[in-house]
């Protein structure tokens, strides 16, 4: 398991693979989760931010099929957090080139009978796939919202959030969380995921360094 960068919507480069993304996300987010997302002609889920180059962290097995994946917004332009869920917070407004935003987690479903380390390990790779992105582009803190049974699966992953925010109660509650990007925290989550070093292809370290640079 590896994890690919890819910037944008790169459909030249990466077109198989974005599009293994987002019906990912359809069956997930819409299917499954039943959200109110926009689903395209070609089975796509796309927001309003998929077009504005984010970087998408994609987990892929040993064949290159999407496995998972995660997008990450610089929080200086356009975030869920400013447009969406700020209210929900209280006006909370994070905003510096060293704190990105992660948003649309995905994880494909799991068809082997070992169901539970599938979506344990899938997860702790996009996490160290973050983890290791910001250590590499000078990243130092990464944002999110997410509901109450995500917490347990982080702390589970080696990595769990400090929540600053909550919002609504009960299973509709919402959480607002920072992560601190640091190599302990990386060593954490490889010891949970049972990874040994770098969960970035080759081609995708050289992307992260100049991650900073391009934004």
């Amino acid at each position: 398991m590896t994890i690919r960068l890819v910037k944008g919507m790169d459909l030249e480069g990466s077109g198989d693979l974005l599009g293994e993304m987002f019906r990912a996300r359809k069956r997930l987010f819409a299917d499954r989760l039943g959200w109110d997302v926009t689903v395209d002609d070609r089975g796509w889920e796309i927001d309003q931010y998929d077009p504005i180059s984010p970087l998408y962290l994609i987990s892929t097995d040993e064949n290159g099929a999407h496995q998972g994946s995660l997008r990450l917004l610089p929080t200086t332009g356009d975030t869920m957090l400013r447009d969406v869920f700020t209210t929900a917070f209280d006006g909370t407004v994070i905003e510096s080139p060293l704190i990105w935003e992660c948003t649309r987690f995905c994880i494909e479903s799991q068809k082997s009978e070992k169901i539970s380390a599938g979506l344990h390990r899938a997860t702790t790779a996009l996490l160290l796939g973050i983890c290791e992105t910001g250590l590499r582009a000078g990243i130092q803190q990464i944002v999110g919202v997410f509901d109450r049974r995500m917490i347990p699966i982080y702390r589970r992953g080696g990595w769990a959030p400090e929540v600053i925010g909550e919002s609504g109660s009960g299973r509709e509650a919402v959480y607002l969380g920072v992560w601190d990007v640091s190599e302990a925290y990386a060593a954490s989550i490889r010891k949970a995921g049972g990874f040994s070093g770098s969960i970035l292809e080759p081609e995708s370290r050289r992307r992260a360094s100049l991650l900073l640079k391009a934004a």
